[in-house]
């Protein structure tokens, strides 16, 4: 039963015309450079070196943007000895985007819960892993929406 499912779906997502909104993403030509970088430190380098790692150098599309983050790490419960069980960790990325005197902004954000950890080496581990799937969602996003600038 479990196979006839999935082979339903395969069938029906192959032959509805779906295809990923990021497929064509690599194929696309313009330079994003970060002009201003304010917020945390190291989620502006982690987003930063994202971007340049998608970015093209030699494109005549040339896209200015400034970057502003805020990434907090906040207690959600503690247990009843006071020691703390669980965070919340989000950023918030507000990015102005300058292109062919059109400016633009976009804000996006992105946030989990966890729990502590004892290992204070894993904890750190594990945070520094989540902040770099933060970076490449933020990058993501950033490229959809710098992609509705050239649509309109």
């Amino acid at each position: 039963m479990k196979n006839l499912v999935i082979m339903s779906l395969v069938l029906i997502l192959s032959h509805c015309g779906y295809s990923s909104i990021y497929k064509n993403q690599q194929s696309l030509d313009f330079q994003l450079n970060l002009i201003e970088t304010k917020g945390d430190f190291e989620m502006n380098n982690l987003i930063k070196n994202e971007i340049k790692l998608y970015s093209n150098k030699n494109s005549l599309y040339i896209y200015n943007i400034k970057m502003n983050t805020d990434y907090k790490k906040k207690v959600l419960t503690k247990n009843s000895s006071g020691v703390i069980t669980d965070y919340n960790l989000s950023v918030a990325t507000v990015f102005s985007v300058n292109f062919n005197n059109k400016n633009r902004s976009f804000k996006f954000e992105e946030n989990i819960n966890i729990k502590n950890q004892t290992d204070i080496f894993e904890q750190n581990t594990y945070e520094k892993d989540i902040k770099r799937n933060f970076a490449f969602l933020i990058k993501e996003k950033l490229i959809s929406a710098i992609l509705t600038i050239n649509d309109n």
